[in-house]
Parts: structure tokens; C-alpha cells; sequence
């Protein structure tokens, strides 16, 4: 539980006489003796032990010394539990909520969630948001726990905020974001009627989006069935909560009818008892974790002997390895003992942007993996051993054939990197937390050999790869780079930066320049690729984590599918600058469309005429600026735009609250020439060794 959930017990006392048990029990009962419940579920929701502990430190100074603080805690704690009164669902989830250190709680409320929104609105410690939208409460706590899992939680509406929000969730899902989603449901007793918020076998039917759900069902009618019913939410919710805290990180629905939430059914000590729901397991576990523990350790040594073994060993890194803490120093160790170049998996189509590796972090990392760079071609056609990090989407399509060597992954999620298909039964699988494992196995490989090896690879795998594959002019190459130093500018001049991208070519374009971005930065991609995504996404982070300043790069299309969020943003003063680049149309659909079906008009693809996207914003209270930079036109335009965006990126850095800047940008092809790629990689298999049919034809 997090201490300022109890500051009130040290401020009631503050102005009190003697600390005693019978003082410090007021602190938990309304003016006329009876209990305040919501104060007691705050209390016990750590458990016993932790509550105590907890209330003993919020007496310190009240009393004589730790030892007596304890004592009174104790006997404080042990008198609660003996009242007999019971809590209502809403005060337990909000009381567990406390416990696991929830900070922001995004909610779009209707009538069966009103009794939890109420609970955790006077909760000290937990602060809850109004998301304007299910929806984009569901991408807000999404964001809000984008470095920390469960910092940010929503209340969604039961069953149309619900479906509304499930591509929200789903997404959550597809980037790994840890959090859960509290599903108000129409009442037990009302659900087999179907009211217009209800859905039969609702979470059920969406179990394919979600990996861990679970639904309360009716309140019992007798005392011991409520007593039983009780410890099984009480333990139901704590897994939810574990659940979404371990990785891989995955969203967890829970889903509590509005009778449940709403009727006093559940008495205190559920909330200090094992559930008992559920038969005790047949197998030591204490054992079996012994065992699993041991069946690593010996995939491991496998592993270090594989690696011992290679001459020419390359490690591949997905982005999803670099929100593993510590992942940076372990793999920098472990790829210089084993003198390893270190690549990094590029998407070229669809979002493009992702947090990369750099070469002041890991030594031996050589930039994004490009099947078009020869260099890079030679460091793949040389290896004789593949180490793959975290993979999600290491197949093909995304970065070409992986050669013929013997492979280890390394990986959280087995079924992930089984599906890429690239492992045979020669090929060694290492499940577990990739900084973790990849420690271990330096620590392995030092005590089997001493000296560090030398690079196997030469400096020109370390040169930069043609910015594009398709022909870009010098100018469009200089307007590019000079936008992304602009934003570049911005981002080093705040102490704790991060960047939320919701777009597909102007992020591509920053991806190309990624070292010119100030190191330390955090960097947030859509892995679900919902359009629309990002804004909401930045809104949770930047209003939960404290101290972040965040910038948010959107597409034309993204903002479009996502205003609503920038309302909530406006309601918490969110310190976030959004970048809107607004090229007239969807130029990546438009390429893709004229190298697959050939070059017709599709109208359908462009911007809507006369919308003006930072008049929007600004008309709902968003300091905006509009800045054109015509890249690619005259050179004297260009720098004269490039100076404007300049100076409007900075009055718009300097406000305290979220503030929007359209960068209108040109929406010809030779503008983003060689950013996406309308083919995957298997084409180069098929016989056509470009990928780009633009190119290849």
C-alpha cells in the first residue's frame, strides 16, 4: 500500500492527545463510532503483515519508540478485524488498487461504474481522470504504464465502452503494455434481460484479444457463500494485478457487475485471507519452481557453450528487449567478450519508429539491420552463430532470410519467436528476462575463458547505409534532416524526454536520422498500429509519470481518429508538445496503392479540404503554431520554413500544459522517396532482389 493512503491517520492524530489503540481506531470510524469502511479496505489491502507494518510507520513520532508503534499497530489491526461489517466491491478494488501503487485511474463513467469511480475518487494517493471516451481511457492507462506496469489503470464501461475500447486493448496487448482494465457490468440481476450496456458471455466472447480475464459473478445470498465468493475476488484481483506486472507485459480485464460493486457483501478478513475457492495444487511449488530454475540453468550453459564454440557470433535485438531494465550494460558485456556485432530490427512499413540501441550504450551495435547495406549483407552471409533478442517479428517479410547458422533466442515469450519459424530442432530456446539471462551467461562465458575477444567484423559495417533505396536529391535529404534536428533540439533541452509516435512516414523520416535524436531519450512506437493511437497514448504517460516531458509526433490521419484525447489532455494540463505533420494525404497508402493496382486518383486517401488541424486544437484551449517547410523547394523557402519551425517549436515547448504544432510538409513522392517499403523482404526469395517494385520494374 502506498504510505500516503494512510496519511490521514498521522493527520487526525496530529491534533490529538495520547496515541493509544482506542486513538488510533478513530481514525478509522465516521464521527459517530461506526466504521469508515473505505479506511479499513485502504488498511488491509496490503495484506495483514503489510499493514501493520505500515500503520506502525505512519505512528512513528506519535509515540515512544518503534517497538511501541508496532504493538499499537497491531493491536489496532487485529481489533478492525473484528468488526463486524462488511465492504462493498468498489471499496476493495479501490483499497487493492492502493496497494499495488496505482497512480492514475482513467475513467468514462456510466451507471455501473459510478460506486468505483466514487471509492477511488477519496482515496488519497489515487488520482482519477475522466478520459472523455472509453476508448482513449483504455490507450491513456496504456500510456500512463508504458515504463512502469499498472502506474495507469481504466474503468471502462460495460458493454459498449467496452467493444468500443477493444481495439485499444487489443493494441495494448500487441506493444506489451502491462495494465488493467476494470469492467463495469450491469447488475446480476438485470443481466439476463440484456439492457443496452450488457452482452451475454461479453469478456468471454473477447478472450482471443485478451490473455487473462475474469468476471465476479452474482453476490451469494448466505454468509458463508459470501465469505468464500469474497477471498476469491480479493485473490482474483491481486492476479489481475500480477498478472499485467509480469512480463511479457499484457493488459488484464476484470470485470465486477454493479450489485457486486455497489452491496456491502464482503467482510474484512477476506482481504487478509487466502482464497479458498480453488483446491491447493497437487505439486510442491517450491519444487516445480526449483525445477523450472534448474531446466534454464541447463538451456543456458547450452547456450554459453554454443556462443563459446561460434567463431562469428551477430545478435539481433528486437525494441521489445530495450524496456527490459538493465538490457543496455548486459548486452554491451556480453557482445564485446564475445567481440559480436549487434543489430537491430528496422520496420520499414507501416509505424516505423522504435526505441534504438546506440553506440555509446553498447559498444559493438553497428545500427538498424538492412538487407540493403553490403556491409550488413556480409556481417549475415558470414555468422556462424545468430542471437536473437527478444524477437517479436523476426521473419522475413520484416528483415530478410536469416542464414543457415545455428541460432539461440533468447525471449520472454516462446510462442512469439516459435512463429517466426526460423528455429530448428538443432537451435537452443532460452526463456526468461533477456538483461537477466543475457548477465548470466557473461558471467558463464568469463569463467570458461578469460580474455575478450576482438571484433570479427570490420569498421565499415559500423558506416551509416544510404539514408534511403530509392534516389533522393541532396536538398530533400538536407529539409529532412534539418526537421528532425528541430525536434531534436526540443527533446535535449528537457531533462527527462520521451517521444510517443503515432505515424508511419513522418516516422519513418525520423527513424532514418535516429542519431541525431539527444541520447537518454525514451521512444514509444505503435506496434498495433492503431491510427490514432499516440495521442491518448502520450496523455497517460506524460500526466502519470512524473517529471517526463513528452513529445507526441502524430500523422494527419492519426489526428483525426484520435481528438477526442486532446480534450482529457486539456482537462489535466498534460505537459506534452504534439507534432502533427499534415502532408495532404496518406502518402504511404498512396505509393502502395499505385505500386500494387497502378496510379489511379484515390481521392479517398486525401485529407479532408480545409481542415485545419491546429485551429481545431486551439479552438478547445491548445497553444498551437502552423509552420510550412516546402522540403524539396527552393532552398532559400526551405531554410526560411526551417527557421520558422524552429521558433514555433520553441514558443510551444515553453508552455505549461499541451501545446500542438502543424508542420505541413509536401506530399510528393520524391519527398519521401525510399521511407516505405510496398513489398517485404521474402520478395528478394521470390526473385526480385529489390523490394521496392517502384524500383524493381
Amino acid at each position: 500500500m502506498k504510505t500516503q493512503s494512510l496519511s490521514f491517520v498521522a493527520d487526525t492524530l496530529a491534533t490529538s492527545g495520547p496515541v493509544d489503540a482506542r486513538s488510533v481506531l478513530r481514525c478509522f470510524q465516521h464521527p459517530d463510532g461506526s466504521p469508515d469502511t473505505l479506511r479499513c479496505a485502504l488498511l488491509l489491502a496490503g495484506g495483514r503483515t503489510h499493514s501493520e507494518h505500515l500503520l506502525g510507520e505512519a505512528l512513528l513520532g506519535r509515540v515512544d519508540h518503534e517497538e511501541a508503534a508496532g504493538a499499537v499497530a497491531r493491536n489496532v489491526v487485529s481489533q478492525i478485524l473484528g468488526w463486524r461489517t462488511r465492504l462493498t466491491g468498489a471499496e476493495v478494488v479501490a483499497g487493492l488498487l492502493a496497494a499495488a501503487g496505482v497512480a492514475r485511474i482513467f475513467i468514462y463513467a456510466g451507471t455501473s461504474e459510478l460506486a468505483l469511480g466514487d471509492a477511488i475518487d477519496r482515496v488519497d494517493g489515487l488520482q482519477l481522470s475522466n478520459g472523455r471516451g472509453d476508448k482513449e481511457s483504455a490507450f491513456m492507462a496504456a500510456g500512463a504504464s508504458l515504463l512502469e506496469p499498472n502506474r495507469g489503470v481504466a474503468v471502462l464501461h460495460g458493454a459498449r465502452g467496452l467493444t468500443n475500447a477493444m481495439g485499444a486493448v487489443a493494441d495494448a496487448r500487441r506493444s506489451e503494455v502491462g495494465t488493467l482494465y476494470i469492467v463495469g457490468l450491469p447488475s446480476t440481476g438485470s443481466a439476463r434481460f440484456l439492457p443496452p450496456h450488457g452482452e451475454s458471455g461479453l469478456l468471454a466472447g473477447l478472450s482471443g484479444l485478451v490473455d487473462w480475464h475474469w468476471q465476479a459473478g452474482p453476490v451469494p445470498a448466505d454468509p458463508e457463500g459470501c465469505g468464500r465468493e469474497a477471498r476469491h475476488f480479493v485473490h482474483q484481483f491481486r492476479q489481475a494485478l500480477a498478472f499485467s506486472a509480469r512480463a511479457p507485459y499484457r493488459p488484464a480485464v476484470f470485470g465486477i457487475p454493479q450489485d457486486a460493486a455497489e452491496q456491502r457483501w464482503l467482510p474484512l478478513d477476506a482481504l487478509v485471507s487466502p482464497a479458498t475457492a480453488e483446491p491447493p495444487p497437487t505439486v510442491d511449488r517450491s519444487d516445480l519452481k526449483d525445477a523450472v530454475e534448474e531446466m534454464m540453468r541447463a538451456d543456458l550453459k547450452d547456450a554459453v557453450e554454443e556462443m563459446m564454440r561460434a567463431e562469428r557470433p551477430l545478435f539481433i535485438v528486437d525494441d521489445y528487449a530495450l524496456r527490459h531494465t538493465g538490457i543496455r550494460p548486459a548486452l554491451d558485456q556480453i557482445s564485446t567478450d564475445l567481440g559480436a556485432p549487434v543489430l537491430q530490427v528496422r520496420y520499414r512499413r507501416g509505424p516505423m519508429l522504435f526505441e534504438r540501441l546506440r553506440q555509446d550504450e553498447v559498444r559493438n551495435f553497428v545500427g538498424w539491420l538492412d538487407p540493403f547495406h553490403p556491409a550488413h549483407r556480409d556481417l549475415l552471409d558470414q555468422c556462424d552463430l545468430v542471437v536473437t533478442v527478444e524477437d517479436r517479428n523476426i521473419y522475413e517479410r520484416v528483415v530478410g532470410a536469416l542464414p543457415e547458422c545455428r541460432k539461440i533466442a533468447v525471449n520472454t515469450d516462446p510462442g512469439k519467436v516459435l512463429k517466426n519459424e526460423y528455429l530448428q530442432e538443432k537451435d537452443l530456446l532460452v526463456v526468461g528476462d533477456p538483461a537477466r539471462v543475457l548477465r548470466d551467461a557473461t558471467e558463464l562465458f568469463q569463467e570458461r575463458r578469460a580474455a575478450t575477444r576482438a571484433p570479427w567484423f570490420g569498421p565499415d559495417a559500423r558506416t551509416p547505409a544510404p539514408a534511403t533505396v530509392e534516389p533522393v536529391s541532396a536538398s530533400v535529404q538536407h529539409g529532412r534532416r534539418a526537421v528532425v534536428r528541430a525536434l531534436a533540439d526540443v527533446l535535449a533541452g528537457w531533462e527527462r524526454p520521451a517521444l510517443v509516435d503515432d505515424s508511419q512516414m513522418f516516422g519513418g523520416l525520423i527513424a532514418e536520422h535516429y542519431d541525431d535524436l539527444p541520447s537518454g531519450l525514451r521512444v514509444f512506437g505503435g506496434h498495433g498500429a492503431f491510427v490514432g493511437s499516440g495521442l491518448s497514448y502520450a496523455t497517460g504517460l506524460a500526466i502519470a509519470t512524473d517529471g517526463v516531458r513528452v513529445m507526441c509526433t502524430l500523422g494527419d490521419q492519426a489526428f483525426t481518429n484520435s481528438f477526442q484525447g486532446l480534450v482529457a489532455a486539456v482537462q489535466e494540463r498534460a505537459r506534452i508538445l504534439y507534432i502533427v505533420c499534415n502532408n495532404g494525404e496518406s502518402v504511404s497508402l498512396k505509393k502502395q496503392g499505385v505500386a500494387s493496382y497502378g496510379d489511379l486518383s484515390r481521392t479517398y486517401l486525401s485529407n479532408v479540404q480545409g481542415l485545419r488541424y491546429h485551429a481545431v486544437a486551439q479552438a478547445i484551449g491548445v497553444h498551437t503554431e502552423e509552420v510550412a517547410v516546402p522540403i524539396g523547394g527552393p532552398a532559400e523557402e526551405v531554410d526560411a520554413g526551417l527557421r520558422r519551425l524552429s521558433e514555433a517549436l520553441g514558443k510551444a515547448a515553453a508552455v505549461d500544459g499541451p501545446s500542438l504544432v502543424e508542420l505541413v510538409l509536401p506530399s510528393a513522392p520524391e519527398v519521401w522517396a525510399g521511407i516505405w517499403l510496398t513489398q517485404g523482404f521474402e520478395q528478394a526469395r521470390a526473385g526480385n532482389r529489390d523490394p521496392d517494385p517502384a524500383r524493381a520494374r
